[in-house]
């Protein structure tokens, strides 16, 4: 399945007037025999760390993707 990052959001959790708090990654996927679409939100450090890499970026949803999925399975 192939990942691709559409937009990058940020989130200011504390008001405009101060540092960005997150960030909306929003994506779709294709290849499948199913299409995911949205957005997953990650910390600042997160997106941090990912230093801009759309790589890592794809890598951070696929796993947020996967963390929600086992999430709403386990509940």
């Amino acid at each position: 399945m192939k990942i691709t990052l559409t937009g990058i959001n940020f989130v200011f959790g504390n008001g405009y007037d101060q540092d960005f708090t997150g960030v909306n990654l929003n994506f779709v996927s294709s290849g499948a025999t199913f299409n995911l679409s949205g957005y997953v939100e990650v910390t600042k450090e997160q997106y941090m760390s990912a230093g801009g890499d759309t790589n890592q970026l794809k890598t951070l949803i696929v796993d947020e993707v996967i963390n929600k999925l086992q999430a709403e399975q386990a509940a």
